[in-house]
């Protein structure tokens, strides 16, 4: 490399968003990175496993319009509908906002 590359690669370093964090946040980023990976063994968890597996459909307009009936924050929630309809929490909160 030479030496223009070199000082832009490092520019972008500098630039980066963990360029700006402490000492103390990334270290606790790479504890909760080493957690992770000794808790799963480098597997991905069966909960990510379900949701990916999920994370393509698409919900028909009766299906949203469904969603949006059944919906009644405390008895018949957010996470419920998400589970129910294979769908991500924050699509639920979308549709029922009308985002």
């Amino acid at each position: 490399m030479n030496s223009k590359a070199v000082l832009q690669e490092l520019k972008k370093i500098q630039e980066s968003e963990y360029a700006k964090k402490s000492d103390k946040q990334l270290m606790s980023y790479e504890i909760l990175s080493e957690l992770h990976k000794g808790k799963n063994m480098g597997i991905q968890p069966i909960a990510f496993k379900i949701f990916n597996e999920n994370r393509v459909r698409k919900l028909s307009i009766d299906k949203i319009l469904e969603i949006r009936k059944k919906y009644n924050p405390y008895v018949y929630g957010k996470l419920r509908l998400a589970k129910e309809y294979g769908v991500s929490k924050t699509l639920i909160h979308k549709i029922i906002s009308k985002q």
